[in-house]
């Protein structure tokens, strides 16, 4: 009599098998798993930041002026061991415009900025080449318009908005404004510094539908009462509809030097009595992000 033999394979559990996807908008990056044999998600977004274990996670990187290229991590564990495959992505840079409103064009986002009374450094210069100085180095502080009966500039609010508007909100009840532009125009003062050709206008009422725009790059030329200057390869604010940065006047258009999430350095160009409309002076201040 014949015997048949019966011998029982053991079937191995394959290792898993991992692959993912990142959409990226801005910061925010969505991360999207195709897997094989997952027990486990183990996401290392290569910024420090704690391990995820979420099977689609959605993950927010802090946005500097530069792209930065970020090497991302998947390791997937199951039964039949674990696996790890890694992604180099790139968190794009920053915008000016979400430095300055807080936010993408599509978005709601707005930042309210104001001259910085603290600042490190202020200047009154000639609107030439050089931006030369007018006042002396003791006196190129934050807090100088206080010294000359100008405090009032340190409380007015500019709300740059990420749809490309403007709102100037007075809390001194004028605004800051150069003297000639108010002597040509016949409006009171609350207080001025004839010196520097300054003031502070009684009242002030913000036009509707004022808007701003972002140029990078830009030569700029100014028409001052000395000739034509040019500022090459710089990144200004101009406006419409009497929108204006810090100081009201017959040039608007201004130079931005620095601008970061909570510090904007601007040169406001403006004019003196002595020599008409034209921009003869510049102001170098220092503005700052209001809570």
């Amino acid at each position: 009599m014949g015997m048949t033999l019966f011998q029982s394979c053991k079937k191995e559990t394959p290792a898993p098998t991992a692959s993912f996807t990142a959409a990226i908008d801005g910061g925010v990056v969505s991360f999207a798993a195709v897997v094989t044999d997952d027990s486990k998600y183990e996401w290392d977004f290569g910024d420090g930041s704690y391990i995820n274990t979420l099977k689609a996670p959605v993950h927010t990187y802090i946005q500097v002026a530069v792209p930065v290229d970020v090497n991302v991590s998947l390791t997937i564990k199951g039964p039949g061991g674990q696996v790890t495959v890694t992604n180099k992505i790139t968190i794009p840079a920053k915008t000016k415009l979400e430095y300055l409103t807080g936010g993408k064009p599509a978005s709601s986002s707005s930042r309210k900025w104001r001259i910085n009374i603290a600042a490190a450094f202020l200047d009154v210069t000639f609107a030439d080449a050089n931006f030369t100085s007018q006042i002396p180095a003791s006196s190129r502080i934050g807090g100088a318009f206080g010294q000359v009966g100008l405090s009032k500039v340190y409380l007015d609010e500019f709300v740059f908005k990420s749809d490309g508007t403007l709102t100037i909100n007075s809390k001194g009840g004028g605004i800051f404004a150069s003297l000639a532009y108010c002597m040509a125009n016949s409006i009171p003062m609350s207080a001025n510094y004839i010196n520097l050709g300054l003031a502070y206008t009684k009242t002030f009422t913000s036009l509707a539908g004022a808007t701003f725009t972002i140029n990078e790059g830009k030569n700029y030329t100014i028409s001052t009462p000395a000739g034509d200057v040019t500022y090459s390869n710089v990144m200004t604010l101009s406006f419409t509809n009497g929108g204006f940065l810090g100081m009201k006047d017959f040039t608007s258009e201004c130079i931005i030097k620095k601008l970061t999430d909570k510090e904007m350095n601007a040169i406001i160009f403006y004019a003196h009595p002595s020599y008409g409309a034209k921009p003869m002076l510049a102001l170098n201040l220092t503005f700052e992000t209001v809570q």
